[in-house]
């Protein structure tokens, strides 16, 4: 961490930071301004019609080089038949017209030059083929589960039945090097540190918020997982294990279509799902909207047994808790998409979640020189009442510049996100007898959170030729937290606040981010060369304990990528890439969240940004089969660590930065196709993980080899009719100061398809024989702890989705214009 060369004051941070977002608002609008000057460059512009003179709106209209035919761009008509190609340098062209069920059309040869306004052509006119077509279903060929990418890895889980009825969070928990701990969080190839983002944009979210919106995130409604271990410069730089990007299904059909989606199931409880989605695409306009709803009942179990030792007196606990909850949530997105030219794209989209949850929790501690005789048992119960709300717009503009590939992206995104969490703790001491120890413990609590996100960004691509391309933007982002937390305790009937556990904690963190990225080949060889700067100022203010930390810094984040491709079928490559994760606001909060009156979490307000240096080697064998392995050192790593008092005898869970961590990790992909209708892919994962430095006045030094299996198998027993499995499996591994058991698990699902493939119902369970339990052993320093949970992961599936709409008409026209019209958001 690097100072830079002045105190951030507070009238500082707002001048210079207030300058950098009026410079990237400055650059959207001129966006819109160019597009708008670039539409008046020379331009060719006709209609398309039939016999009839009707227009033939479906028609694909190509610009071709008049010297080899050789395609320049491609365009559809309005509703009227219309069309215009813009931008156009100088040359000789020709405009073709080409329609199912139709001849050919092509137009005379048209020239622009300096002086060139706008060409009209004559109209370009399609003779009906005197030939009866039958009706055929066409389908697009379905993309493997697991897809690896020279730069990243993806789950495919748009058609998976494995997928259907669960949240976000559960398909990421079942994604190939993906693992998700007892307390929800994301590691990534074994390292924690991941930056989630979805559509591209990152949530800037705490893992609490983070977990909530993954879970009230309809399943349905995705498209794909990526899974970026080595991202770009032109990515943020946070996010030390990499990047998991959610992208959520697009629509682009002409006409009116949607999707309705209705499923339940059962675990610990009962589950119930709901989604509809529609679009309506005419002309220039494509309007989009989705609504789903779920309410889940479910719950875990969750023990711990630790041991204290003081003055060669022993003291052990062992807890038993029972979680039970139901979990309600509306979520919903809408949104317009607008050709404001052929090479245009103005969009608009608002999001957003509303969703409640009710926890009634109880928990039994044995407590004594042994565990099997107690001196005494505390019985707690908990009732929590959770409720978060969501609402975001999204302000987008993609323009084309020109046809050599020219092009400029802005976005602008508010929300806000706020939490409402309530609850009630009764701690109650039991002699053995029986008999009450002590007068029952009754405390409340009332924790408030306010998270307000504001993202600016412009992104510039210039290709240079064929082979060249220089990728440039700048970046503002200001998150701002305000969480209120307050604790009473009944004394005498009446509420009295709890100095020790109330705390008003405000968190603003500020990032200014600038790149530029040159990529090239060069026969074989291909090269990807970046620098991301990211300007950071933070300011943790505790106002209760009259504690503030304020940082400034400026870091610097270089990336190289080098590919070599031997063959067709043998290409290599190999990166590397630095990356920073800033501690989570919600880990620096210094208030404690009690499980009971002897055990607790707490935040740390001295937490350090942490820094990884990551280098990778990937290879790939006919195109299908992909090898990665790779070393990462990460400094200042940000480790969950256990404390102790032996004089309370209380334990309480807090982070804190050790001197490093290295991972060395290696990654295999095997797809293969058995039979005709028997298809596998198979990924194994391994990695040895150590970490080391000082922590908690010892000196911590451990590491262990480690690995992953994920084997999927998919059976297409009819047209209609398909079957799939998937086999996990992680070994036990070290992390930190702790010891985590091994898993396994087996989920496997029937799909059936009818009404010509419109409608689909799916039957799936997850986790058949209930192996899936987190064993996590500490034995460090004077700590002693055993904690076993089961979360809920058997459960059973039933999911009907049903395609309503104009579905033929658009399907062709689709897959030709999302290269040239879908928008791509990447920060």
């Amino acid at each position: 961490m690097k100072s830079v060369w002045y105190k951030p004051t507070k009238g500082n941070v707002t001048k210079r930071m207030k300058t950098i977002f009026y410079i990237i608002i400055t650059v959207i609008v001129t966006t819109s301004l160019m597009a708008a000057a670039y539409a008046q460059q020379a331009s060719i512009a006709g209609r398309v019609i039939d016999e009839q003179k009707a227009p033939l709106d479906l028609a694909t209209i190509n610009l071709l080089n008049a010297k080899d035919s050789s395609v320049v761009k491609t365009i559809f008509p309005d509703e009227e038949g219309n069309f215009q190609f813009q931008g156009i340098p100088q040359g000789k062209y020709l405009v073709s017209a080409i329609l199912v069920g139709y001849d050919d059309a092509i137009s005379e040869i048209v020239e622009i030059t300096t002086e060139s306004t706008t060409k009209k052509l004559k109209p370009l006119l399609l003779n009906a083929v005197n030939t009866v077509l039958a009706e055929v279903a066409v389908d697009a060929p379905q993309r493997p589960l697991i897809e690896r990418k020279p730069d990243m890895l993806v789950v495919n889980v748009e058609n998976s039945t494995l997928a259907a009825g669960n949240t976000a969070m559960d398909i990421l928990e079942r994604s190939p090097g993906v693992t998700v701990d007892k307390d929800d969080n994301i590691s990534l190839m074994g390292k924690q540190g991941v930056t989630v983002m979805i559509d591209g944009k990152q949530t800037y979210l705490s893992a609490e918020q983070l977990a909530n919106l993954l879970r009230s995130t309809d399943g349905n409604s995705i498209k794909s997982i990526e899974l970026i271990t080595t991202p770009s410069s032109k990515y943020d730089a946070s996010g030390t294990a990499g990047m998991i990007n959610i992208v959520l299904k697009k629509n682009r059909l002409a006409g009116t279509n949607g999707t309705l989606t209705m499923g339940t199931g059962y675990g610990f409880g009962h589950k119930a799902n709901t989604s509809l989605n529609l679009n309506h695409k005419a002309g220039r306009l494509n309007a989009f909207g989705t609504y789903s709803y779920m309410n889940n009942r479910g719950g875990n179990e969750f023990d711990i047994f630790r041991s204290l030792m003081k003055e060669n007196v022993n003291t052990d606990f062992q807890q038993y808790t029972d979680f039970n909850r139901q979990n309600r949530s509306h979520n919903y997105r809408a949104g317009l998409d607008y050709n404001t030219s052929n090479r245009n794209v103005l969009g608009i989209l608002l999001s957003g979640y509303a969703s409640g949850n009710d926890n009634n929790n109880s928990s039994n501690t044995l407590i004594g020189r042994t565990v099997a005789s107690p001196d005494s048992t505390l019985a707690t119960t908990s009732i929590f009442d959770g409720s978060y709300r969501s609402f975001a717009v999204n302000v987008n503009n993609q323009f084309t510049i020109d046809t050599t590939g020219r092009k400029l992206v802005a976005d602008v995104d508010i929300s806000r996100f706020s939490n409402q969490n309530k609850a009630n703790y009764n701690n109650t001491l039991y002699l053995p007898s029986g008999d009450m120890k002590d007068t029952p413990l009754l405390s409340r609590s009332d924790m408030p959170t306010i998270i307000n996100i504001r993202v600016a960004k412009v992104d510039y691509t210039h290709p240079f030729g064929k082979d060249n391309k220089i990728e440039a933007g700048i970046k503002y982002s200001n998150v701002a937290s305000d969480n209120d937390m307050r604790f009473e305790n009944q004394v005498d009937g009446a509420w009295q606040n709890d100095v020790g556990r109330t705390n008003h904690f405000l968190y603003e963190e500020q990032v200014a981010a600038a790149y530029a990225n040159y990529s090239t080949k060069l026969g074989k060889w291909g090269f990807q060369a970046g620098l991301r700067s990211e300007y950071t100022i933070s300011d943790g203010n505790s106002i209760t304990l009259q504690n503030r930390i304020q940082r400034d810094y400026i870091d610097f984040f270089p990336s190289l990528f080098v590919n070599y491709s031997i063959s067709d079928n043998h290409q290599t490559g190999i990166s590397y890439s630095k990356r920073i994760n800033r501690p989570n606001y919600g880990n620096l909060n210094p208030f404690e969240y009690f499980l009971d009156q002897y055990t607790s979490e707490q935040g740390n307000p001295y937490l350090k940004p942490e820094y990884t240096h990551a280098f990778d080697f990937t290879y790939t064998l006919m195109q299908r089969y992909h090898l990665s392995a790779g070393y990462s050192r990460t400094n200042d790593v940000i480790a969950e660590s256990m404390n102790q008092n032996l004089e309370t005898k209380r334990t309480w869970v807090s982070r804190d930065n050790l001197a490093k961590q290295e991972i060395w990790h290696s990654n295999l992909n095997i797809p293969v196709k058995i039979t005709k209708f028997w298809n596998t892919s198979t990924n194994i994962n391994a990695f040895y993980m150590s970490f080391e430095g000082p922590l908690n006045g010892q000196y911590l030094k451990q590491g262990k080899f480690a690995w992953q299996l994920r084997s999927n198998q998919t059976f297409t027993i009819l047209p209609t009719f398909t079957a799939e499995t998937s086999s996990n499996y992680r070994s036990s591994l070290i992390y930190s100061i702790y010891h985590i058991g091994a898993q396994w698990s087996i989920d496997a699902g029937l799909s059936k398809s009818f009404y010509n493939k419109k409608a689909n119902l799916k039957l799936s369970v997850s986790d058949i024989f209930d192996t899936r339990i987190q064993d996590v052993r500490t034995n460090y320093a004077s700590m002693n702890t055993i904690i076993n949970q089961k979360n809920e992961t058997r459960v059973v599936r039933l999911t009907l989705t049903y395609n309503f709409g104009n579905i033929k008409n658009g399907a062709r026209r689709s897959d030709t214009q999302s290269e040239e019209k879908s928008r791509v958001n990447m920060p």
